[in-house]
């Protein structure tokens, strides 16, 4: 997820806040500080409410992150790799970089979540049957880590792609049917109906003076269009299933020297040649990559005199390779939000291959009417 600033790693998974984490952290804490505590527990003093208030907050989303690790752990224990793991203003998301092969992975994959906050909620209610005064802080932080786990645990439940049952729904269909693409189409109309639903409640709830029905209806709306992504997402995987890079690209470009000037640069390639991006190679060897973006932060006045080795990208450079599946091409673009990898044929540049070129093939694919291949 863009914009996340990356904290620990745990078992090779990056773990990071999405600064829309900062927003749901503050509003949660106020709102258990000023509003749930003082009803709940009116002996309490200022300081003791908003201590307990700000310290749910983060077991919450310390609950978050355990309930999405489980997720991982099964995915990597599956052979499945997960870049990182990003808390953000709706709980957290896995980045697991490949769907699941095959049915039962998919499913021990989804339920492993909601069963770990149920495991959860079951730890902290059994720690509150130890605490003596139930109108202790600490009986008021165990009570509400309970509750909360709880309703997380079974609203995640509920079979609306790409809630984790959305995606036990889908495996079960997957498994019966033995078509992913059927499977998905029927989960994430399921969830985006559910999606329409919240909204509908949420708006019926905010008519009658109830502001929680913003919320809802923000979730509901989430729901909704990642049940539409996801779909799309999945049928795009599909259709590049099978076709190689080397079916997208054409012939490996020329590239150009670190030592020539920007002005050559822009005369030559990307005014000449109509392209946006070129790899920077000496003697064969590739060292970098120079794109319309790179020159654009440089004033024009410099251009004569500055070489394509001050701005180029040296690091890191992304590649796949000509007999690689177009996923893998798409998957590095969309993880490292860029817009081109470098096509490496061993040693030797065999071209770049940018998002364009993949929306183009299915575009005229489609156009022409032709079956993708793994549709």
């Amino acid at each position: 997820m863009k914009s996340s600033l990356k904290l620990v790693r745990i078992a090779g998974i990056d773990i990071g806040i999405h600064y829309s984490w900062l927003i749901i952290f503050a509003f949660l804490s106020v709102t258990l500080s000023v509003g749930v505590f003082p009803q709940l527990y009116p002996e309490w003093d200022t300081t003791t409410y908003w201590m307990v208030g700000v310290l749910v907050t983060l077991l919450l989303f310390v609950s978050v992150l355990l309930h999405e690790l489980a997720h991982s752990f099964v995915a990597k224990a599956r052979g499945i790799p997960v870049h990182s793991i990003t808390l953000f203003i709706l709980g957290g998301v896995s980045n697991i970089e490949e769907e699941p092969e095959e049915a039962k992975v998919e499913f021990s994959m989804a339920i492993v979540g909601p069963l770990s906050s149920l495991v959860l909620a079951g730890i902290f209610w059994g720690l509150l049957q130890l605490v003596e005064d139930p109108q202790s802080p600490l009986a008021g932080v165990l009570t509400y880590l309970a509750l909360i786990n709880f309703v997380l645990a079974i609203f995640n439940l509920l079979p609306g792609y790409p809630l984790d049952g959305g995606r036990v729904l889908r495996s079960i269909l997957w498994g019966r049917t033995g078509n992913l693409i059927r499977a998905t189409n029927i989960a994430a109309t399921v969830g985006q109906a559910m999606g329409w639903g919240l909204i509908a409640f949420g708006l019926v709830q905010l008519f009658v003076g109830n502001l929680g029905g913003i919320w809802l209806a923000f979730i509901g709306w989430f729901l909704s269009t990642s049940a539409e992504a996801s779909r799309r997402e999945l049928t795009m995987r599909e259709q590049l299933k099978g076709v190689r890079v080397s079916e997208v690209i054409g012939a490996g470009p020329e590239g150009i020297s670190p030592d020539a000037n920007i002005a050559e640069l822009v005369t030559r390639v990307f005014r000449g040649e109509h392209r946006r991006a070129v790899p920077v190679c000496k003697d064969n060897y590739v060292l970098g990559i120079v794109t319309v973006t790179d020159v654009k932060e440089l004033p024009r006045d410099q251009w004569e005199r500055t070489p394509v080795r001050d701005i180029m990208t040296r690091e890191p450079l992304y590649s796949v390779s000509p007999r690689d599946d177009l996923n893998a091409a798409m998957s590095l673009i969309t993880r490292h939000d860029v817009n081109q990898v470098l096509v490496m044929d061993d040693t030797k540049c065999a071209g770049l291959v940018n998002r364009a070129d993949i929306l183009n093939y299915l575009q005229l694919s489609q156009e022409l009417g032709l079956r993708q291949k793994g549709s």
